[in-house]
């Protein structure tokens, strides 16, 4: 399946907009998402790497000989990757880890049931997917955790050996040693936080 990379899942579709009023609605909303202590509440997913949204109310025009296409609709454009099989995962964790943010976001959008029917909301984003042929995964076997804390003991490390330039090698191993079980005792960072 074109969706799928080792344990990641990528995910991307279009929900079409209600009206133009919801669109005028619904970005402002998602402008003001950048609020949360980690830029989104999409962060508060522990399962997501990455997600966008976007809102799509034209198509650029190519020029001559080209044709104005014209769109029936403004569509929000979501894409994330995420650790999991299938989309029953995301949309389980979108609704417990969001709430009514889910709510706030998708009832702008034709169709959505709402968070209270997990089984008609899977489908729902299902529905609304687009057909993915080449996901491509940094890291396809490594879940969020794994990842942030790489980038911990990256960054630790790095400083390490900035700080250390210069030291004899007794001390020099005292103080790796030190770092080391620093990193053991140190906890997962919450996503979003790096």
């Amino acid at each position: 399946m074109g969706n799928i990379n080792g344990k990641k899942f990528g995910f991307t579709a279009l929900f079409p907009i209600r009206s133009r009023e919801s669109a005028v609605a619904l970005r402002p909303y998602l402008r003001s998402m950048d609020g949360h202590p980690y830029g989104s509440p999409l962060s508060s997913v522990d399962i997501i790497h990455m997600a966008r949204f976007m809102i799509i109310d034209n198509l650029a025009y190519q020029g001559v000989p080209a044709k104005r296409d014209e769109l029936k609709s403004h569509y929000l454009l979501f894409l994330c990757d995420f650790d999991g099989g299938s989309l029953d995962v995301l949309v389980r964790k979108l609704v417990s880890k969001m709430g009514e943010t889910v709510d706030d976001i998708w009832q702008h959008c034709v169709g959505y049931p709402g968070r209270s029917y997990r089984d008609r909301l899977t489908a729902y984003f299902e529905d609304c997917q687009l057909a993915t042929t080449f996901f491509l995964a940094d890291r396809p076997n490594d879940e969020v955790a794994a990842i942030l804390r790489a980038l911990i003991y990256k960054r630790r490390f790095t400083d390490f050996v900035e700080s250390c330039q210069g030291s004899r090698p007794p001390d020099l191993r005292a103080a790796f040693l030190e770092l080391w079980r620093s990193l053991e005792s140190e906890p997962t960072p919450p996503a979003g936080s790096l």
